[in-house]
């Protein structure tokens, strides 16, 4: 496969551990591609980031981390950290590297990104890989990777785990998942429905993994040349404010947990397109706030939702939460909105 439009490939390697470093490097990767500033991509080069981290736990944009991570088990070694993308929790070591595609808009294309993992790995393991379900992909249909999105006007970016040699151990002590989510998968802990390359290649290497991403890249992209660049604290980049704003963010602790409700009336569930569970603030009968959290992979959705739903109190009953349903305009996700809509309206006259 070959998209032939493109005259090199940009590859960015990170020297850094922190995750917090690497998610603010992605970040600003993203805000300054095809920029014209100080970046030096742009559109008529693809771009490939690969990173990984020390021990850390990372939540999707909309998750709560009170019910997706054992918080008491979670040390001062172990990171948490809460990205810019929807999806699910993760943790990651490093036993576990990352890719991170950032493309201009028009020719991002989450399906070809993740088929060009699936063969870069297959032809480094030998052994057939696929994507399946939302975001993951699998090998003897066991997940090795899974991975989210984020879509600007003119830039998008995918970016995703794999796992190489992680301690599934670890798995099992830090994230919480909803029992539901396992029984969709008809598996009983998270640890049983992963693996690791290193299952199929013992002696494989982040830097083979790497390596062969790239070549694939390479190919598919239709590209004889690459441009690699090295970073780390020491790169000039660390010193702008986009960079420095994006790293505070992301180690702010109201950011990373948010704000715990004590007593909330919650109800949750799961679509296909992912969790959604509402945490209400009520008091007198009215709801005075709405924490929506989810681990669907549009992170978008639910802002506008959390937004829509926050705008002032409301009685606490279905009428109320059906005009702020029908007040909702969002393009391309009716659908869900709908579903969203139908199931909660029908708990909330249960309980009247």
């Amino acid at each position: 496969m070959s998209m032939g439009v493109y005259k090199n490939l940009s590859v960015v390697f990170s020297k850094e551990t922190d995750i917090y470093f690497n998610l603010s490097l992605e970040n600003y990767l993203l805000s300054t591609y095809g920029s014209g500033g100080t970046s030096k991509f742009g559109p008529s080069s693809p771009l490939l980031y690969l990173w990984r981290n020390s021990p850390c736990v990372i939540v999707g944009r909309n998750q709560n981390v009170w019910s997706e991570c054992n918080l008491e088990n979670i040390k001062d070694d172990v990171k948490i950290v809460r990205r810019f993308t929807g999806g699910g929790a993760v943790y990651q070591d490093l036993g576990n590297t990352c890719f991170t595609f950032i493309s201009d808009s028009k020719n991002y294309n989450f399906q070809k990104n993740s088929e060009l993992i699936c063969s870069a790995v297959s032809k480094l393991i030998g052994q057939k890989c696929e994507p399946t379900g939302r975001n993951d992909l699998c090998v003897n249909g066991l997940k090795f990777s899974g991975a989210a999105f984020k879509v600007l006007p003119n830039a998008a970016l995918h970016h995703g785990t794999l796992l190489i040699n992680i301690n599934k151990g670890s798995l099992e002590k830090y994230l919480t998942p909803e029992k539901s989510k396992l029984a969709k998968h008809n598996v009983k802990s998270v640890e049983s429905r992963v693996t690791n390359l290193a299952q199929f290649k013992p002696d494989v290497s982040y830097h083979e993994v790497w390596n062969a991403i790239v070549q694939e890249a390479m190919d598919y992209y239709g590209v004889s040349e690459k441009e690699v660049y090295e970073v780390d604290y020491s790169s000039a980049f660390c010193k702008e404010s986009s960079f420095k704003d994006c790293y505070d963010k992301l180690t702010d602790k109201h950011w990373i947990f948010g704000k715990r409700l004590m007593d909330p009336r919650t109800y949750k569930n799961r679509f296909d397109f992912g969790s959604v569970e509402f945490c209400l603030d009520v008091k007198e009968e009215t709801v005075e706030n709405v924490y929506i959290y989810s681990d669907m992979l549009n992170a978008d959705l639910i802002d506008y939702l959390n937004g829509k739903f926050n705008e002032g109190p409301f009685k606490m009953n279905a009428e109320a939460f059906r005009k702020k349903f029908e007040e909702c305009e969002y393009p391309n996700w009716g659908e869900a909105i709908e579903q969203i809509k139908s199931w909660l309206l029908d708990q909330l006259s249960n309980k009247e």
